[in-house]
């Protein structure tokens, strides 16, 4: 067993908390030192999460070379009010083989296609509904959210949509089916809106986790300067 630190994250970084009870909650690395200084940790609805000094979490990160990795680590908060990781040994990564999708925030394009006002009535079968573009807030490979001014959908609604993935050297345009799981009105009076892909197949699917991995790396690279 060796207790050589691991070193690899960078300022910026994005890692997901699980915790004991299964919550995810997401955070930024702030700086690292000889603990891993992060942002408060939110969920999905932007509620942040009630930490307890010393409690055990599952840390979840994307490693260049390994992939999605994770570390059980501690939690702890400063006298000055900033919250910690126990930065983890090289022992303590691990890769993650089960199926789950790191998310990444990025503003792309995205064509949507809403539920019509019709959907209920049976002899509209032709009925279209609104066709509109927005503008992501994150991605994953199962699924984006994206803000609105205004409650345009409801949990349930099920949606089509284009996703435009742009990189420095290439496009590529992903049509997909999906189901709205998550609208949360933020303090902004903002909307956040969350939909799950459906029926993605998995060659398509893979498509979304490489650009995922991409533009973390990017990311990380212009945060490293």
């Amino acid at each position: 067993m060796s207790n050589e630190a691991y070193t690899e994250f960078w300022n910026g970084q994005l890692l997901e908390l699980v915790t004991s009870e299964g919550k995810t909650y997401y955070t930024q690395l702030i700086r690292n030192e000889s603990d891993l200084l992060i942002q408060r940790p939110v969920n999905k609805q932007n509620v942040p999460m009630l930490i307890e000094n010393g409690m055990m979490v599952t840390v979840c990160f994307h490693d260049d070379k390994k992939g999605l990795c994770n570390f059980s680590s501690q939690l702890h908060l400063q006298q000055n009010g900033k919250i910690a990781i126990t930065n983890p040994s090289l022992d303590a990564i691990k890769v993650v083989q089960r199926r789950q999708f790191f998310r990444v925030k990025v503003m792309l394009d995205m064509d949507l296609t809403l539920p019509s006002a019709e959907d209920a009535n049976p002899n509209e079968e032709e009925a279209e509904g609104e066709s509109i573009t927005v503008t992501t807030h994150d991605i994953s490979g199962g699924g984006a959210a994206f803000l609105t001014q205004s409650k345009i959908v409801e949990i349930g609604d099920k949606v089509e949509g284009t996703l435009y993935l742009k990189t420095k050297d290439t496009q590529q345009k992903i049509v997909f089916k999906g189901s709205v799981v998550n609208v949360i009105k933020q303090s902004n009076s903002m909307y956040k809106n969350a939909l799950q892909f459906i029926d993605m197949r998995e060659g398509t699917r893979s498509h979304i986790v490489k650009f995922c991995i991409a533009k973390q790396i990017e990311i990380r690279n212009k945060t490293k300067g």
